[in-house]
């Protein structure tokens, strides 16, 4: 996908830098920022997984079939599976915060099923729409012996996991991780998700359904704006899933 493009107001507080990784370099993949737009543009998700020569030596004769993913099908949700995205009938709203306004526009369903690897709440200006940041991951990173290697971490508005992964691990590979982690800035349709939010903790499983949007937040008079990523596999700058959520689940419990 094109990298976002999105007309918006600067702000100082929500300029960052998103550095180009080279051979032998810690890998952003999904650096999700707003620079120059919104603090949504300088959402970044940076996967710095450092993978070395011996490593990758030693899973050589570790098979994909012997991978576990034990506690990633469960309540319902499956998140050995990957999102799912599709074409949908165009839709808009506006909702009103106390202090200011937001506009949601979109083409595109979406659906996620996944493991939260960490949860942050946001009080800066654009969080009246997007109070909450999920780390999440899917896939073959649900492997517990994978699990106890990685660390994750999020603070301002972007999402780190790093690790190495040595002789004896998964038999994995850094793109891997890229395309089965998101920094997701999730819109609440409701208060009852909304507050469903606040109960999110790493290690809980859930399932997100709604649209990917592109959204413009009035703030104070001020404008600010963002494009979602509509593809896992982008890096840098606008590869940010931005999910209107309209119906969640979190463990057994279903809110919408």
């Amino acid at each position: 996908m094109a990298h976002t493009r999105a007309a918006g107001i600067v702000h100082p507080a929500f300029a960052s830098q998103i550095r180009q990784a080279g051979a032998g370099q810690a890998v952003q993949p999904h650096a999700r920022p707003l620079p120059q737009k919104l603090l949504l543009e300088s959402l970044l998700l940076t996967i710095a997984l450092l993978i070395t020569m011996a490593a990758v030596l030693g899973l050589q004769g570790r098979s994909v079939a012997a991978i576990s993913n034990q506690g990633l099908v469960s309540f319902g949700i499956n998140a050995n599976q990957n999102p799912v995205q599709d074409n949908a009938s165009p839709f808009m709203t506006t909702i009103d915060y106390g202090g200011g306004s937001a506009t949601f526009t979109s083409n595109t369903a979406y659906s996620i099923s996944a493991r939260v690897e960490g949860v942050q709440a946001y009080h800066d200006a654009v969080s009246i729409a997007i109070p909450y940041d999920l780390l999440l991951s899917w896939g073959k990173l649900g492997d517990q012996s994978l699990a106890s290697q990685l660390g994750w971490q999020q603070a301002n508005r972007h999402g780190m996991v790093s690790g190495t992964l040595g002789p004896g691990g998964v038999d994995i590979t850094k793109q891997y991780v890229i395309t089965h982690t998101s920094n997701n800035h999730i819109i609440p349709a409701d208060n009852n998700i909304r507050q469903a939010l606040t109960t999110i903790r790493p290690g809980d499983l859930v399932r997100i359904d709604g649209r990917l949007v592109d959204i413009r937040v009035s703030v104070n008079g001020t404008m600010y704006s963002a494009s979602t990523s509509k593809s896992r596999t982008d890096q840098g700058d606008g590869a940010c899933e931005i999910i209107y959520a309209q119906h969640l689940r979190v463990n057994n419990r279903s809110y919408d």
